[in-house]
């Protein structure tokens, strides 16, 4: 999977430092985000999960969590949830009006943030079988090739998952309704307490849909798309499945795996389906063992924080 160095700001207010931090640090990577300061309640709890349990997936490696001082979402309180969440990570945090203003804080993270990437640097690699890994599954921009084509494929990969004891997310955009009937409800990015299938309440925003998956414990999502989109995510690989031939042509940097053999070939046949899902899952595996998505490539690196009530 990935070993991230993930620099988080709590709050809209320290995402310059956070990201001049992490451009500083190779390997590191910043989650700007609008949020964190005058939320109140229910809102600031739900911003506070999303950024701790950010932390918590398993391809971040270490994180520096970075806050003003004097936020609503304090980075300390972050911090703490996350190494609850991740017992034995390496997490740390500070206050820019602490350290002394941003050129100050900007060193200060930098000077951790290196300590961390020495940390991570002595961390193992290891084997990981399927009933440890997390698939979150996505459907954005759909057409008629998405429905006849990539969702069944991505349908083959999930029941191959499941089969051998992993877990598989999906969002709530995911028109299998064979899959969905089955599945136990999440909800918004809570994380499963067992192996298994399941639904998340998510928006239909991309972004925000794969963050939640991502923040419930996906490690690597597939995303069925027939109009085309280049999204991808700060710590998780976004792997885009396409069964439309003329968004493939015009779109090709964005796309990782074709179904077109299936919306224009043999439609409905189950040998095609078959096929195509014992390959898409090979590369779900190549992804997982280190291989980039076009995504990555492109240095599409997306992250959103939904909200549920008003700024004070």
């Amino acid at each position: 999977m990935r070993n991230h160095l993930l620099v988080v700001p709590s709050v809209i207010c320290a995402n310059t430092v956070a990201q001049r931090v992490a451009a500083l640090i190779p390997g590191a990577v910043a989650i700007p985000h609008p949020h964190g300061c005058a939320q109140v309640g229910d809102d600031v709890v739900l911003t506070e999960q999303m950024l701790a349990k950010t932390v918590a997936n398993p391809n971040v490696g270490a994180a520096l969590v970075v806050g003003l001082g004097c936020e609503t979402c304090q980075a300390s309180q972050v911090a703490d949830l996350a190494r609850a969440l991740a017992p034995g990570k390496p997490i740390e945090s500070y206050f820019i009006q602490e350290v002394g203003g941003s050129i100050k804080a900007i060193a200060a993270g930098v000077e951790r943030g290196k300590q961390l990437m020495a940390e991570m640097a002595a961390q193992q690699r290891e084997t990981m079988s399927l009933d440890r890994l997390v698939v979150g599954l996505y459907c954005g921009e759909p057409d008629s090739s998405t429905t006849v084509a990539s969702l069944p494929v991505l349908e083959n990969v999930a029941e191959r998952l499941l089969s051998a004891g992993g877990t598989v997310i999906l969002s709530k955009t995911v028109e299998l309704a064979s899959l969905r009937a089955r599945a136990a409800r999440l909800g918004f990015a809570e994380q499963p307490d067992r192996p298994g299938l399941y639904v998340m309440a998510t928006p239909a925003h991309a972004t925000v849909a794969l963050s939640a998956m991502v923040a419930g414990g996906a490690q690597v999502c597939l995303f069925a798309t027939g109009g085309g989109s280049p999204v991808g995510h700060a710590i998780c690989p976004v792997i885009k499945v396409c069964g439309n031939a003329e968004t493939i042509r015009r779109m090709e940097d964005n796309i990782d795996f074709s179904t077109v053999a299936l919306a224009v070939g043999d439609q409905g046949t189950a040998s095609t389906t078959a096929l195509l899902g014992r390959d898409l899952l090979a590369l779900l595996l190549d992804v997982c063992n280190g291989q980039l998505t076009s995504a990555e490539i492109i240095g599409h690196q997306e992250f959103a924080i939904h909200r549920i009530g008003p700024t004070v």
